[in-house]
């Protein structure tokens, strides 16, 4: 009976094993030919000034290839594409967007067939990534889409150095969207001025996600594209208004700006943009993110309580951003544009991050309640450092003068694990606390100091306001941007020291592989030597018997061969008859 089940339980895990082979079989056969069929329809992109830049291009029409403008954001002496079978081809810039990161470039010659575009694409779709690993090609990456909109695709699949420019596809190998690279940072806003095409974050958190790729939905490329293909950049549109913070309430109407002509006012409240709904500035975002200038728009407001209809005409922005006078903030971390330039730190190919993953930055307490210190986020590496169990929390780098933290006897050094019962991992989680306290309200601390939980109860200051000082904030935004460069440097180097090292480690295997495979071929070739001396040897043994025995045969028949001979002569001195051999006896 045990036998029998066994049998059983053998035979059913062997069906089992196959069907699930099978299915293996199956998934990376329409892998394969997703990966064959867009293959060819893409590029790889280089452009050459002392350093090599490399990104993925993808084929839109005859001699036409959209791709990333980080391989174009700084100088270069050429620039060319190379295809699926590595044939070079020639390019130009045909046009560029800076706002959503692309280029458009004319080949010298007609190059791969077009991508068909995909009609739509939702949330929990499969996709593949398609396009370079580092200067590699082609390389393949799959996962989901996470979210989409109008603007973006967010696909929970890492993107590979060189991959940007690169193709997001479906299982029938359709184009959904162009790879723009990985989610850097998302930042939360203390205070934000914004008109729309410009936004400035005065205070917040940051976070990344490295594992998940940003991308360009095909039909706004497709827009962009038409655009560069025959005007050679794009101008969006620029409404010139201000908003109260999140709020879809106007601020602010700059003069002489398409809203002032159109007749909106300070105080108005915008309900709709061309059919689209609009309750935050983030709704208006939205609305007129991709409208470019010279666009026709139907905007509906509300003012004293009416609803109000304007039709008007999208411009183009002269000049700097203003600031509205008596902005009571003084800037800390502003939101930054995808910055060109970091590109020109990279000295690998394809090295093509949209924003740096700096870490450790300083960031300091905003809100309307402040304790006046600088910290750093704490990580599981320099947890372990310091010892903290709880492995998160807030390092105090920094005490402000005559602060609430440096009356209570807070110290640099300090780790601040929780605030008010509540976990403090990063400094939003602070400011959140902050803000929810009333006037005058004091904030409990808990923190390690040299290995030992204390804990504090401090009355934070109440902010001042400050008037902006323009001066004060380009220097700011100066240096902020020298500190990413000379961060961005650093992480590039340790990368580059990283990359030597492997390969010089890769390098010393290889040699220490051949060593070892030339040894072992020496030891077989002498193995071999000697075999053959035995076979000789062996063979000459051989030859001597062989000569031996084949002489002692030839003595032998002489000797008989004599013997006839003999026997003959005698036979005939008798006078015998002696027949020859073979003869017939009737002769």
């Amino acid at each position: 009976m045990k036998k029998a089940l066994f049998l059983l339980l053998l035979l059913l895990w062997t069906v089992l094993s196959a069907a699930a082979a099978e299915k293996i079989d199956a998934i990376e056969n329409e892998i394969k030919v997703v990966l064959n069929q867009v293959s060819p329809s893409l590029v790889k992109v280089v452009s050459e000034n002392a350093k090599k830049y490399v990104a993925t291009g993808i084929a839109l029409e005859n001699d036409l290839i959209i791709t990333t403008s980080l391989v174009t954001s700084h100088p270069f002496e050429k620039i060319y594409v190379e295809d699926i079978n590595g044939a070079r081809i020639a390019a130009a810039i045909a046009g560029q967007d800076d706002r959503a990161g692309l280029t458009l470039l004319r080949l010298s010659q007609k190059g791969p067939r077009q991508l068909p575009p995909a009609r739509q694409a939702a949330v929990g779709d499969w996709v593949a990534l398609i396009g370079l690993f580092y200067d590699r090609f082609p390389a393949i990456y799959q996962g989901i889409i996470s979210s989409r909109s109008e603007t973006e695709l967010i696909v929970n699949a890492p993107v590979a150095p060189g991959s940007a420019g690169g193709a997001v596809v479906n299982k029938k190998g359709e184009l959904l969207g162009i790879i723009r690279g990985s989610v850097g940072f998302s930042f939360t806003p203390e205070y934000t001025f914004k008109d729309h095409s410009a936004m400035i974050v005065v205070s917040g958190s940051k976070n990344e996600s490295g594992s998940l790729c940003y991308a360009l939905p095909i039909e706004r490329v497709k827009r962009i594209a038409e655009k560069l293909k025959t005007s050679g950049k794009i101008v969006y549109g620029w409404l010139g208004v201000s908003f109260h913070g999140d709020s879809n309430l106007i601020q602010a109407v700059e003069k002489d700006s398409p809203a002032q002509r159109a007749g909106i006012r300070k105080g108005d409240q915008i309900e709709e943009i061309s059919g689209n709904a609009i309750s935050s500035f983030r709704d208006i975002s939205a609305a007129l993110y991709d409208k470019l200038a010279g666009e026709k728009i139907a905007v509906q407001l509300k003012r004293s309580g009416k609803s109000l209809r304007l039709d008007m005409e999208l411009g183009e922005r002269k000049g700097e951003i203003p600031f509205p006078p008596g902005t009571s903030a003084e800037p800390e971390w502003p939101e930054l544009p995808p910055m060109p330039e970091l590109s020109e730190l990279s000295e690998s190919p394809g090295w093509e991050i949209a924003l740096p993953k700096i870490q450790n930055y300083l960031i300091k307490f905003g809100g309307p309640r402040q304790l006046g210190v600088e910290i750093i986020e704490l990580t599981p590496e320099l947890s372990r450092k310091f010892g903290v169990k709880d492995e998160f929390g807030l390092i105090v780098s920094r005490l402000g003068e005559s602060s609430a933290a440096q009356r209570a006897g807070l110290k640099a050094g300090d780790i601040i694990i929780r605030a008010n019962g509540r976990d403090c991992r990063t400094g939003f989680d602070m400011m959140d606390i902050m803000k929810s306290l009333k006037d005058k309200e004091a904030v409990r601390l808990e923190l390690y100091r040299d290995g030992q939980l204390k804990r504090f109860a401090i009355i934070p200051d109440k902010k001042e306001s400050r008037d902006w000082d323009m001066k004060k904030f380009s220097k700011k935004i100066q240096n902020l941007k020298d500190s990413i460069r000379s961060e961005v440097g650093t992480i590039n180097n340790e990368k580059l020291s990283q990359m030597r090292q492997v390969r010089e480690k890769a390098a010393i295997e290889l040699r220490k592989q051949r060593e070892q495979a030339m040894l072992q071929f020496q030891l077989e070739s002498e193995k071999l030597a000697d075999e053959v001396l035995i076979l000789e040897a062996e063979k000459s043994k051989i030859n001597v018997e062989m000569r031996k025995k084949y002489a002692e045969e030839l003595r032998e028949l002489k000797e008989k061969i004599k013997e006839i001979q003999k026997n003959i002569a005698s036979d005939l001195a008798a006078g015998k008859d002696v027949k020859r051999p073979g003869s017939s006896s009737q002769e």
